[in-house]
């Protein structure tokens, strides 16, 4: 389900259910469900307060419903995480993602925040599988590039040369 809590900028939610069909096929989901919530900087700095402790904005937020399996469990056999949580199966948990920041990153970045959104999409699912690219030896960031690759949305971030300056995205003003 993707819902879309902002008012800043429309997001056009046609071809982000059409990309994230495409990345549970990728995925081998089946069955399993998850949220994609679009929100503004002021919503995701107080969820990134509230259970990170961390008092900034930032990009893609994971909130996975089990944390019980691994990475590898769930990439393998997506049924071994069909465990019952409140009378819900199949769900694996939400993903939150800040329009403003997104739109910020991609300007910087020099592609459009389409592109950036569906980074970021890719990146909050892993997560919610339970991988975590601030403690294994590369392997999220190897499976994202290569899922990235296959799913047509490609790229690396650039290093940017000089500090404070940045490209303008190549979207149009308010529509994603």
């Amino acid at each position: 389900m993707l819902v879309n809590l902002q008012k800043r900028y429309l997001v056009r939610t046609a071809s982000l259910s059409s990309f994230v069909r495409n990345l549970k096929r990728r995925l081998r989901l089946g069955i399993q469900e998850f949220n994609i919530c679009f929100v503004d900087d002021k919503v995701i700095r107080n969820l990134n307060l509230t259970f990170r402790r961390k008092d900034k904005a930032t990009d893609v937020l994971s909130f996975p419903w089990n944390e019980a399996a691994g990475p590898l469990q769930a990439r393998r056999r997506p049924s071994s995480r069909r465990r019952r949580r409140g009378g819900i199966t199949n769900f694996l948990g939400d993903v939150v993602i800040s329009v403003q920041t997104a739109r910020r990153n991609a300007g910087e970045e020099g592609h459009s925040t389409l592109n950036e959104i569906r980074w970021l999409i890719l990146h909050g699912v892993l997560h919610l599988l339970g991988y975590d690219h601030e403690h294994d030896t590369g392997e999220m960031m190897a499976l994202e590039l290569a899922l990235r690759e296959q799913l047509g949305v490609a790229g690396h971030r650039r290093k940017s040369k000089s500090k404070g300056k940045t490209q303008k995205s190549k979207v149009k003003a308010g529509i994603i």
